[in-house]
């Protein structure tokens, strides 16, 4: 019995991080979903099991799927996701403590956070990209 569930695996690409990501949603929406059931109309419950049973099923389909190298293709890109949340969550939580001693501005023309010192009044703020704003601290 061993050794055909190994065999099975062979040439397979078993479950990387999406379809454990995956696996873990949609059993979270079948949660989701019979607890609604309790206490709503049957529509948005059934939506939720829908969404909760497409998942698992999909990722199941990963799991035995054969084509590896687009199943990684796919793998990387959620791992690059996740690294940009991760970096996004991370700059808000160091501006959250930094927010006593700097004020944080926005670049209107390329996007990039500006730190400047708080309390030094009407000031004017060079960026790299050569956009100049103008303001109070």
């Amino acid at each position: 019995m061993r050794s055909w569930f190994n065999n099975l695996f062979i040439g397979r690409q078993g479950m990387d991080e999406l379809s454990k990501a995956m696996f873990w949603w949609g059993l979270a929406s079948l949660v989701l979903s019979g607890l609604l059931a309790a206490f709503l109309n049957g529509i948005l419950s059934s939506l939720f099991s829908w969404v909760g049973l497409l998942l698992i099923i999909l990722c199941f389909v990963r799991a035995f799927s054969r084509r590896l190298d687009q199943r990684e293709l796919e793998n990387n890109a959620y791992l690059a996701f996740l690294c940009r949340q991760r970096r996004r969550w991370e700059g808000r939580k160091e501006r959250f403590r930094q927010r006593k001693d700097f004020r944080f501005f926005k670049c209107p023309g390329c996007g990039t956070i500006l730190r400047v010192p708080r309390g030094k009044g009407k000031i004017h703020i060079n960026c790299r990209c050569g956009y100049i704003l103008y303001r109070r601290t």
